[in-house]
């Protein structure tokens, strides 16, 4: 793209300080197109979580009770961003406005969070000095020993005996529960199943609906947002069924100035319709080009940066899953580009080492995923996308591990994960449990290397 295309709008005439007729059109489509597209960047943190709430609610049915269960583990037919193919997922979704406050009886050794739709993790209590912000189980304040949690609205004014529950707050109706279960063979997926489907969540008052645990593994489901102008009709219709959120103001405002606003209808032109779709259009790729490779921002104000690429490649949040203590939550670190600095290829194949003994006290595991949906790779014959230290691997003389990805191994690699050429892909390397060689950087894997004379 040459310079002219932002020179042209710079360079529209004005007549005595004032624009022409032609001038304010395209000024003014101009505006509607900046604004769209920003409104794209800043709003997907809810409409990645709007987006799940909406397909898994077709695929289970909806309500508190209703826990999606991906029982074989998640394999590539269901579109999620960066999904873990290692653990037992459990997804469910309630709506507070319709339910008022919820009741979950965690069982022990689980690991769980809490986010409202705006993907911010749930406010919890402030114990011996620490506050707790959307874990539940193993890194909440139950510490993994199974507890009561009350989830109240913000606002909510009904007094309630919090001594039995540990309370956390939703500054939105919806609440996403994400619940996550362990195994330790990749032959018996049973004890994280049960684990997944020992919750129970229930209204505070009133009786309560049975928990119904469907099982989705082998059911193909989109779970992602829209890639087009419909994004935006996605966005209207949770602003019409969402409590107006007291954070960002100003973004509200670029909100109303495209047509969505609570209470009102959304009736863009034939026009507008364009321009919306060009702007979710640049809005996807602006975000995926930041996530393929741009570094952070200053902390010291909102990571615009990293806010896009967290929820245009992955979803979730808790105070676990950034937590610096040892054996709390997990870590993870990701690789989009080889040694030589080239993005990776689903056309080539690739090495990359592993020393021994991975910081991980639960487990450790490296996944695949395709650079334009963040789903799994799905590739032919290959049931995951991932290996784990659960897995039947090869390992070298020291301890060491060697794995390949490509789209066919090389001459006896057992390791192998298989990508698919023409597309892009990159990794997610997890730790689950991270040890103290994790914390002192005295663990580092290696690079991805092209392996010479392969495919």
């Amino acid at each position: 793209m040459t310079a002219d295309r932002y020179r042209e709008p710079a360079e529209l005439p004005f007549e005595g300080g004032y624009p022409t007729a032609e001038t304010t059109r395209a000024l003014d489509e101009e505006l509607f197109f900046q604004r769209a597209t920003q409104v794209y960047l800043w709003a997907l943190p809810a409409m990645n979580m709007y987006a799940m709430c909406k397909s898994l609610g077709e695929l289970s049915g909806t309500g508190y009770n209703v826990m999606s269960v991906f029982e074989k583990r998640l394999k590539p037919n269901t579109l999620i961003t960066t999904p873990n193919s290692d653990v037992i997922y459990g997804l469910a979704f309630a709506d507070l406005s319709r339910t008022g406050p919820l009741v979950i009886e965690a069982p022990p050794r689980l690991q769980a969070l809490m986010d409202d739709f705006w993907h911010r993790p749930l406010t919890g209590p402030v114990i011996d000095g620490r506050r707790y912000l959307g874990d539940v189980g193993i890194p909440g304040p139950d510490h993994g020993e199974g507890g009561r949690y009350l989830l109240v609205p913000e606002g909510h004014e009904e007094q309630v005996d919090t001594r039995d529950h540990y309370v956390y707050t939703s500054r939105t109706n919806g609440v996403f529960v994400f619940v996550r279960g362990f195994f330790t063979s990749v032959k018996d997926l049973s004890p994280g199943v049960d684990s997944v489907e020992s919750i129970t969540i229930r209204p505070l008052r009133g009786e309560a609906v049975p928990m119904v645990f469907p099982h989705v593994s082998d059911v193909p489901a989109n779970a992602l947002f829209p890639v087009d102008g419909t994004y935006f009709d996605l966005l209207e219709e949770f602003v019409q069924k969402e409590r107006v959120d007291a954070v960002d103001p100003y973004m509200h405002g670029m909100l109303a100035a495209l047509g969505i606003a609570k209470g009102k209808p959304f009736r863009p032109t034939a026009r507008q319709r364009e321009l919306l779709d060009l702007a979710a259009r640049t809005g996807r790729r602006m975000a995926k080009n930041i996530a393929a490779g741009r570094d952070g921002a200053d902390k010291a104000h909102t990571d615009v940066d990293a806010k896009a690429h967290m929820f245009i490649n992955h979803y979730s949040i808790s105070t676990g899953m950034i937590t610096s203590i040892v054996g709390m939550g997990a870590k993870y670190g990701n690789a989009y580009k080889d040694a030589d600095g080239d993005h990776l290829r689903g056309e080539h194949v690739y090495r990359i080492d592993l020393p021994p003994d991975p910081p991980a006290s639960l487990f450790w595991s490296v996944t695949v995923y395709d650079a334009d949906t963040a789903g799994g790779v799905d590739a032919p014959g290959q049931v995951y996308p991932s290996l784990n230290g659960m897995n039947d691997l090869d390992r070298n003389d020291d301890g060491s591990i060697t794995l390949y990805v490509g789209p066919e191994p090389p001459e006896g690699a057992k390791n192998w994960l298989r990508s698919v050429p023409g597309r892009g892909w990159f990794s997610l390397f997890r730790f689950y449990g991270p040890t103290r060689e994790f914390f002192e950087h005295e663990y580092k894997p290696g690079d991805f290397h092209k392996v010479e004379g392969a495919r």
